[in-house]
């Protein structure tokens, strides 16, 4: 199947190619949705590579501390943390089920 396409930059028709013949410039709709796609990809990558290395958690920070103390402490809080975590939702989990 013959596709002619009109370049949006020079105004040149095209037959069944993805790039103009007069100016290059991209044509494929399908080409342009890819390459836009992996430019979002890669800038969500590398904001999230930003937001890591610019505020890591306080575990993440202290998790492989050289001083052994400072690990423990680091863990045993965690672990607190955590826990009670389970048990707040645990509780809004029940509230929510009592009022159903």
């Amino acid at each position: 199947m013959v596709r002619h396409i009109k370049c949006p930059n020079c105004g040149i028709y095209n037959t069944n190619a993805d790039y103009c013949t007069n100016c290059n410039t991209l044509l494929s709709y399908k080409k342009r949705r890819e390459l836009a796609f992996a430019q979002e990809e890669k800038k969500r990558r590398e904001r999230e590579r930003i937001q890591k290395e610019a505020s890591p958690s306080f575990f993440e920070k202290h998790k492989d501390h050289r001083f052994l103390i400072v690990r423990i402490f680091v863990k045993i809080t965690h672990s607190i943390w955590m826990a009670f975590m389970a048990i707040g939702m645990f509780i809004a989990w029940l509230i929510t089920a009592i009022a159903a």
